[in-house]
């Protein structure tokens, strides 16, 4: 039974953003932040941060419906997110208040609709080639990725790596979480 409360009170403040010390990992932290994505009810994102340290740790993004079903989930490392690649020799440790804070950003998506990404103009081979700001990519054709535009959806957008973000709608005709574009100098 202590084990229990133990363990219970371990993931009750890992919940909150505070570190959780287990045996097996000196960095375990997460945060979230509720979106409005898929209807009225909010989801979750959830990032969090496990490992035998914090420069060590794996981070993940995992977004779930308001059931608490999971709909998207990335991993990466913080290092590869905020700097890119792996740690050089003789880098500086992580502390948890970078951990902690990067995850709380990391957890902030961007809300928006799909009908504010760019236009792909007709006659342009790519995307990017319309765009005027970042460089884009969709796995979409031109007329299914206009369609998605014009249907104005709603759309989360998150850090993908250093320089790049990735951003989701749900699609009409399957329901699931898909990616729409991803984008980046």
């Amino acid at each position: 039974m202590r084990r229990l409360l133990l363990g219970l009170a371990a993931l009750a403040l890992s919940a909150c953003g505070e570190p959780a010390s287990t045996s097996q990992s000196a960095c375990a932290f997460s945060a979230t932040h509720d979106v409005a994505w898929t209807n009225e009810t909010p989801d979750v994102v959830t990032t969090s941060a496990s490992g035998p340290s914090c420069a060590q740790a794996v981070v993940q993004l995992v977004v779930r419906n308001s059931a608490g079903d999971p709909l998207w989930a990335v991993a990466s490392t913080y290092y590869d997110m905020s700097q890119g690649g792996i740690p050089p020799e003789g880098a500086a440790p992580v502390t948890n208040e970078q951990m902690a804070t990067f995850l709380a950003g990391w957890a902030d998506v961007t809300e928006m609709r799909s009908g504010e990404l760019p236009e792909w103009r007709e006659g342009v081979a790519t995307l990017t080639e319309s765009a005027t700001t970042f460089a884009y990519d969709t796995p979409f054709d031109r007329e299914t990725y206009e369609m998605l535009r014009a249907r104005n959806l709603a759309m989360i957008c998150y850090a993908a790596s250093v320089e790049a973000s990735q951003c989701l709608i749900i699609d009409p005709a399957s329901h699931a979480p898909t990616m729409i574009v991803a984008y980046g100098p």
